[in-house]
Formats: C-alpha cells, sequence, structure tokens
C-alpha cells in the first residue's frame, strides 16, 4: 500500500501551483505569447472541472464532522394520570454507543477525505497531459494554415504567369484551368485549416477555464522540438520499474479499499446494540410528598437485524477491489509499453523529418516557380513538385503534433512529468 505521505511527494510538482493559487495569473493576467509551461500552470488554476471537483472536498470534510457525532442527551417529563399514577418531572436519558462504532464511522470519513483529495490530483495531473497535447495542436494548426496561406499565394502567382504565358502563345488554355483549380483547391485546404483551428482553439479555452472569445496567441511550433531523444534516457527505464508507485489510480483503488474494510468493522461493531442509561426524580404517588430515585437501562436485541447484509456488502466489495487491482495493474503494465512503443516510433519519425527529408525541400516553390515561368518546367512538373513540397512539410508539423500527443500521453503512462529529463540526467 502506498502511504499518504509517499502519495504527496509523487504529487508536489503537480500542485506547487494549484496549492499556491495566488501565484498564479488571472484570466486578464494571461501572458501575451502563452508557453507550454505557463499554459499548463494557468488551466491548473483556473480549469472548472478541477474548480468542481475541488469543491468537493468541504463535503467529504463535514462527513467527518458528522461521523465524529455522539447520542445526544434527552430531558423528558411525564406524569401517570390514573388513580396513585407516578410523576416523573424531570428525567435523563443518555444514549451509549458501545465498542467501536464511532472510531470506525470516523475512519471511514477520514480515508473518503483522502480519496476526493487524490481525485482531485489526479484531474490536475489529467489536466497537465491534456493541455500538452491540446496546446501542441493549435500551434501546428497555426503552421498548418501558415503552410495553406503560402500555396495559396503560390498559385495565384501562378495563375497570372499561366495567362501571361498563354497570351504569348506559349501555352495551352488548359494550363491556365489547371491553375485556376489548384487555386480553388488551396483555399478550401485553407478554410478547412481555418475552421479546424477554431475548434481546437475552443478546446483548449475550455481546458483554461476562459471563454471561447478571448484572444491568446502561443509560442512558435519550433519550441516544440524535442531538445534531446527522451526514449534512450536512463531515468525512463527507472520509471518504467516503479511506474505503479506514481499512478493515481492505484492509490485511489487502495483508498477505496481503506474505506470498504473500515466499512466492514464498522457493520460487525453494529451488531453490539447501543444501551440508553435513563434516570431521574419519581414521585410515587401523585397524592403523596415521597420523593426517590428512579433508574433504567434499555437496549435493542439484536435478533432480525444483525447486519447481515452490510457485512456481506463489504466482504463482496473487497473481494472486487482485489480482482480490480489485478486487473488496473496489467492494464496500467500494457499501456506504459504501448505509450512507449508509440513515442519511440513517433520519435524517430521527427528525428528523421528534421535531419533529412525537410531540408531537401528547401526553397522548392521558388525554384519550381521560376522554372516554369522561364519555360522550362511543365505545369505538371510545377504541380507534383509543389505537392510533394506540401506534403513533406505538412507530414512535417503531423510529426511534430504526433510526438507532442505520444509525449503527454507517455507522460499520463508513467504519472510524473517528463519535460527536465533533461536537467534531471545531467545533474
Amino acid at each position: 500500500m502506498i502511504s499518504r505521505l509517499l502519495l504527496t511527494v509523487i504529487s508536489i510538482g503537480l500542485l506547487q501551483f494549484y496549492c499556491n493559487a495566488e501565484t498564479l495569473p488571472v484570466e486578464s493576467e494571461i501572458p501575451s505569447k502563452l508557453s507550454i509551461q505557463e499554459a499548463i500552470d494557468y488551466a491548473i488554476k483556473n480549469n472548472k472541472q478541477i474548480k468542481a471537483l475541488s469543491a468537493t472536498l468541504p463535503v467529504t470534510e463535514a462527513n467527518l464532522i458528522i461521523a465524529k457525532y455522539r447520542p445526544n442527551p434527552i430531558l423528558s417529563s411525564q406524569n401517570e394520570l390514573v388513580k396513585q399514577g407516578s410523576l416523573h418531572p424531570a428525567q435523563v436519558a443518555v444514549p451509549l454507543e458501545l465498542g467501536l462504532k464511532r472510531h470506525y464511522r470516523m475512519k471511514v470519513a477520514k480515508e473518503q477525505i483522502s480519496k476526493t483529495e487524490l481525485e482531485i490530483r489526479k484531474a490536475v495531473w489529467e489536466t497537465h497531459t491534456q493541455v500538452h497535447g491540446a496546446y501542441s495542436q493549435v500551434a501546428v494548426l497555426e503552421d498548418l494554415i501558415g503552410l495553406a496561406k503560402q500555396r495559396k499565394e503560390f498559385y495565384e502567382k501562378l495563375i497570372q504567369i499561366t495567362k501571361d504565358r498563354f497570351e504569348a502563345g506559349d501555352i495551352s488554355e488548359l494550363d491556365v484551368d489547371r491553375a485556376n483549380i489548384e487555386l480553388l483547391t488551396a483555399e478550401n485546404e485553407l478554410n478547412e485549416f481555418q475552421g479546424k483551428l477554431k475548434q481546437a482553439k475552443i478546446d483548449f479555452k475550455l481546458l483554461l477555464g476562459i471563454k471561447s472569445e478571448n484572444e491568446i496567441t502561443l509560442e512558435d511550433v519550433k519550441t516544440l522540438k524535442p531538445k534531446e531523444k527522451i526514449s534512450e534516457n536512463p531515468i525512463i527505464n527507472e520509471l518504467q520499474t516503479d511506474v505503479l508507485k506514481n499512478r493515481f489510480e492505484i492509490a485511489i483503488l487502495e483508498k477505496e479499499y481503506g474505506i470498504t474494510k473500515a466499512q466492514l468493522k464498522q457493520a460487525k461493531w453494529e451488531i453490539i446494540p447501543n444501551l440508553t442509561i435513563e434516570g431521574g426524580a419519581v414521585k410515587p404517588s401523585v397524592g403523596t410528598n415521597i420523593w426517590g430515585p428512579y433508574l433504567a437501562a434499555q437496549a435493542e436485541i439484536p435478533v432480525f437485524n444483525r447486519k447481515q447484509g452490510e457485512i456481506k456488502r463489504a466482504k463482496a466489495q473487497l473481494d472486487y477491489l482485489e480482482k480490480e487491482e489485478d486487473r488496473l495493474k496489467l492494464v496500467i503494465e500494457s499501456e506504459i509499453s504501448n505509450a512507449l512503443q508509440y513515442f519511440k516510433v513517433r520519435e524517430e519519425q521527427l528525428q528523421r523529418y528534421e535531419e533529412k527529408l525537410l531540408g531537401q525541400s528547401k526553397n522548392i516553390l521558388e525554384l519550381i516557380e521560376f522554372g516554369y515561368q522561364k519555360g522550362k518546367l511543365s505545369l505538371t512538373d510545377v504541380l507534383n513538385a509543389e505537392q510533394k513540397n506540401r506534403e513533406v512539410k505538412q507530414a512535417y508539423l503531423q510529426s511534430v503534433l504526433n510526438y507532442q500527443v505520444a509525449f503527454s500521453n507517455l507522460e499520463y503512462a508513467f504519472g510524473v512529468p517528463l519535460d527536465d529529463l533533461g536537467e534531471n540526467n545531467k545533474s
């Protein structure tokens, strides 16, 4: 079982901004150019899901106050309005809880508080990884729009060149039509990217907890490039070995196990009936002046209700939690393997684009435009070259996005931030 101290250490990096909200910017103080780390920090403070979940913590804390209650004493008075009836002007009854019922009632409430705290931390961590992916998608789409605009401008120039060459009798009108079709395609592609960007920004702002009409500016997509090959970092192997210690799902499951164990023990103690002691002054007969003490005791006889249902339910829940823990551990181990394998593929693809493919397509548009204008290239050559150039650049940006999504998935799978692996490794 993971101790609460260990869980605090694990999550301290995630909660340093959440727990010290006054150090974070408010909505009106969003930086003019938002970095990915600033976006994560801002979302941790302003995300509506985190705020809503945090509001449930006082509810569980109130349950602890309720669990501490002791039975109130009962003050009563009675007069037997019959011949020779007794008079009880004042008597007090005190219900007494026997055994450890109150102790385990409080234990259940305390475990529920710890579970709620873990669920809040889990929501903070999920927001961390979600913002990472959403930020990357917006940044990449902005660059894709830039490429689409360049393509549109390229075909606008190409149309003018085809018209000039057609008027000079150098080419047929078919080339002008083909260039117009490509311009139309470029305009449609630009509109599609613009629509996707608007949707991506809405989703991203939802994570940040700001209104969709608020304007935000992100850093250039170049900042998303990896600084080193993370998959070869030795810390990855260490994290993979101890991954179960860092996953909130396991910690929350263990808290559920603690809650159910306390409920089982509480139910067993509830079999013992509570005792009620009554006492006071009594006048045996209304017509006399003789007074004396009155003392009585009563207890429920556990004949029909012996908490059989509560005990059986708690035992069944414990059995389920044990099996669920085995299932969850297997799922997490599989999730880690898949996330790491997927990340390695995306890492290698991005590295290949940066080292080879991207450099080979540089300035191609300018060269093919010049070659066609001078009559050294056919329109088919131009269209083919432009298509290949565009595909390489778009594939590169998609590779950056795939890498960042794979990175955030790997972070979530490990349960710890991976941004500072390089600094940790050097130290």
